[in-house]
């Protein structure tokens, strides 16, 4: 779905992904950014080292950032702003459709 991203900014992406869901899939995470399920496993490990990021194994398993992670000041978009972007998104080309959703990642409320 996603162009090609720098490690690093797919790492970022990856924590915005977090903040507004608190939980994921790494399968889903693989899904988003086009990337093998390695890729995304080795991301994990590196952003454990600096997040409080919990990795849960199994079928009910995915990636949840802890809810004791306040560091970040996070803005959010109305629902009236929130439900233009993804009007908007869903008739933009293939690259304004990126940058759309990673502001409604980004500023979406949980």
């Amino acid at each position: 779905m996603r162009d090609k991203l720098l490690p690093f900014d797919r790492r970022m992406e990856m924590l915005f992904m977090l903040i507004n869901r608190r939980r994921i899939t790494r399968r889903e995470l693989a899904e988003v950014f086009s990337v093998s399920d390695d890729t995304i496993d080795r991301d994990l490990i590196i952003l454990t080292r600096y997040l409080p990021i919990n990795i849960l194994r199994g079928c009910a398993g995915g990636v949840e950032i802890l809810n004791t992670y306040t560091e970040i000041i996070h803005k959010y978009l109305s629902q009236d702003e929130a439900d233009l972007l993804i009007r908007y998104q869903r008739k933009a080309s293939e690259k304004d459709k990126l940058i759309l959703m990673r502001i409604i990642y980004k500023f979406a409320k949980p």
